[in-house]
């Protein structure tokens, strides 16, 4: 193509027609430039096309990483659910029974049971690295951002305080009227022994059953921060799914 170009060229100029001479050069040059704009447009076909295949590997990491997020947050709200009944269970139990029981013991035991959440975050931090631009559906980009930014760094830091509260207050307490045992056919590993007489000390001080309260009323307000949780989650996951048909 290029040698029948130069050859036309050489007869144009050799006949001396040089108007059409510069009819053909103005028509080389425009077919050049379009060229470059046909060859710039396939271009940007294909770093399009890479971005948004980009663009659905990492939704569908952060939506195979959200599913885990989803049954281990549900798995702490029933740890939590057991909590609660358990906390319900001791003061009944201390306020009708001079004697301890092995239900007793092990309910006691669940409360300085702490569950912790550890989100999955591999298929954020490769959208991170890559740039939170590439989803292009804005909606669906602040979404995963919220949640990834704001929502589990926020749950986290109750987290953070409730082991606090356990570990300086909750145990300390129960060392002075309990001692830990294992037992390997309980679903914690682990349950609490209680004496006779530190039984009858627990039954008529006050300051257990304020305790237990505590401990449930805590329990109860993240419990209710984890179905936040769970609901994001489960939203978050719709908008992906929605997205990734559309792709």
């Amino acid at each position: 193509m290029v040698t029948l170009l130069r050859k036309i060229r050489r007869n144009l100029l050799s006949q001396n027609r040089f108007n059409k001479y510069m009819l053909y050069a103005i028509g080389e040059i425009i077919l050049v430039v379009i060229g470059i704009l046909i060859a710039l447009q396939i271009n940007d076909w294909n770093d399009q096309n890479k971005k948004s295949d980009l663009e659905i590997k990492i939704l569908k990491e952060i939506n195979t990483n959200l599913s885990f997020d989803l049954e281990e947050i549900r798995e702490d709200i029933s740890l939590m659910d057991s909590i609660e009944f358990a906390a319900i269970d001791i003061v009944d139990y201390i306020s009708n029974h001079e004697i301890p029981s092995e239900k007793f013991n092990y309910n006691v035991a669940k409360m300085k049971v702490a569950p912790h959440f550890n989100p999955n975050k591999s298929g954020y931090e490769l959208l991170s690295s890559k740039g939170v631009e590439i989803v292009v559906n804005d909606s669906l980009r602040i979404a995963i951002s919220d949640l990834y930014e704001s929502y589990y760094p926020y749950y986290n830091q109750y987290e953070k305080e409730r082991i606090m509260f356990k570990s300086n207050l909750i145990q300390p307490y129960f060392l002075k009227y309990f001692s830990w045992m294992s037992d390997l056919d309980k679903y914690f590993l682990t349950t609490l022994n209680c004496t006779q007489d530190d039984y009858l000390k627990l039954k008529n001080n006050d300051s257990f059953i304020k305790l237990i309260r505590a401990i449930d009323f805590e329990n109860k307000f993240v419990r209710l921060r984890a179905k936040t949780m769970e609901e994001k989650i489960i939203n978050l996951k719709r908008q992906i799914s929605e997205a990734l048909k559309n792709n």
